[in-house]
């Protein structure tokens, strides 16, 4: 059995969201062994949807619509079913009286309009919505079951735990699941984690392992299908424990670039090191304007590692706050080795903690010259045994610029032996 997923709205096609319900419906369907094959996103067009639906109809056994049945005019989906149905709509009365009570519950009487929300192909079964006025149904065409869906995350969520998930274990269990894991990886080229890892990857193997690169980090992703979970997992765990002996996390000799598993940020790794080792944190940042210390207490507890920060974009904010020598600022400039090496120490010793992470540099678009360029970075981690330093140069939009200069920097806590 294999499945195809169909999200409709002009929203989608012209990139004002992102469509997070076909992840939603391929995890589930996953997860009970059902594969889905495509990905296929529709504007709000009866024809186009009606193809779309048709044409899927005779690839899979499964298809699942989801958005276009609301009850404005550019609501299309269900009229666009049953042309690819090759039927007509009917009311479904009962369902238009709970629309109709809902608004009452609310104090309202309910619009005309929204009696489009109780009308189905004709020789569909409705789906109820446990949260909405819009109605699903399912219906055969062709060689699949055709499920329509609200396109509302929250919506279509509860009715497919509630309404349909149910229905669909009950006639197709199949006994398998598709699992999947993955290992974060930082600090590290893509390209060099495919050159050690790429004996292990390759169309056709189960597990299926791949490479997912985002925002500067590599997941490698690891796919089992398998007669249960038990047995997935157990698959995976034996790929995990060959790349990790491979890649190497912050314990291996060198430091390895996997910092974390599945929804692992760096900060969840930042948080097991600190408090494993009792170690306090704090923070000076200039061109990252807090974004580290944001990260570090987006973790629940950090107030037992992180002690502080400091953001000083100017530089007399620098000597102010963390004491950097004004001189500093004539002879090498704000962005310089010796002013990252300054903040780092000057926060350290004035919140008397273990680690100081100071960061300095041109997050752009502007503010670069030809001997100090957009993206140039300097990263300091002062603890007992002295200062690390670390010269960054980046590319990107001045977002991104800051976010992976926030992550090589909390790596330099990751991957420090002091």
């Amino acid at each position: 059995m294999k499945a195809e997923i169909i999200s409709v709205g002009d929203e989608l096609t012209v990139g004002m969201i992102v469509d997070t319900n076909s992840a939603y419906l391929s995890s589930k369907l996953a997860g009970i062994g059902i594969p889905v094959t495509r990905h296929t996103v529709v504007g709000d067009d009866l024809d186009e949807v009606a193809d779309a639906v048709g044409a899927a109809s005779h690839r899979a056994d499964l298809v699942l619509v989801n958005g276009g049945i609301g009850p404005t005019i550019d609501d299309v989906t269900r009229q666009a079913v049953a042309a690819a149905a090759g039927t007509t709509m009917r009311l479904d009365a009962e369902w238009l009286e709970a629309i109709r009570g809902m608004f009452t519950r609310r104090g309202y009487v309910m619009p005309e309009s929204n009696a489009i929300q109780a009308m189905i192909p004709s020789a569909a079964t409705r789906i109820t919505n446990p949260c909405g006025t819009a109605a699903g149904f399912f219906i055969k065409i062709n060689s699949a079951e055709v499920s329509v869906f609200p396109g509302v995350p929250g919506e279509l969520r509860a009715m497919f735990e509630q309404e349909y998930l149910p229905r669909l274990l009950e006639a197709a269990p199949t006994g398998r699941v598709i699992v999947t894991r993955s290992l974060k990886c930082f600090g590290m080229p893509e390209s060099l984690i495919n050159e050690k890892i790429r004996h292990l990857m390759g169309a056709g193997k189960n597990p299926l392992v791949g490479l997912l690169a985002k925002d500067a980090v590599i997941s490698v992703k690891i796919t089992a299908d398998a007669d249960g979970e038990a047995a997935a997992l157990a698959m995976i765990d034996e790929i995990k424990r060959t790349v990790r002996a491979i890649l190497g996390d912050e314990t291996a000799t060198p430091p390895g670039p996997i910092y974390g598993e599945d929804d692992d940020e760096m900060q969840h790794a930042i948080a097991r090191l600190l408090t494993g080792r009792r170690l306090k944190i704090a923070t000076a940042e200039s061109c990252t304007g807090g974004l580290i210390a944001k990260r570090l207490t987006d973790v629940s507890g950090s107030s037992d590692y992180f002690i502080g920060g400091v953001v000083s974009y100017s530089n007399e904010a620098k000597s102010i706050f963390m004491g950097v020598p004004e001189n500093l600022f004539a002879e090498v400039g704000a962005v310089s080795p010796e002013v990252a090496r300054a903040m780092a120490e000057g926060i350290r010793a004035r919140l008397r903690t273990d680690l100081g992470l100071s960061i300095t540099g041109i997050a752009g678009p502007t503010g670069g010259t030809p001997k100090k360029p957009v993206g140039l970075v300097y990263v300091a981690l002062a603890h007992s045994m002295g200062t690390e330093l670390q010269e960054l140069r980046l590319t990107g939009t001045r977002d991104e610029i800051r976010d992976r200069s926030a992550k090589w920097a909390m790596n330099m806590i990751r991957i420090c032996r002091h």
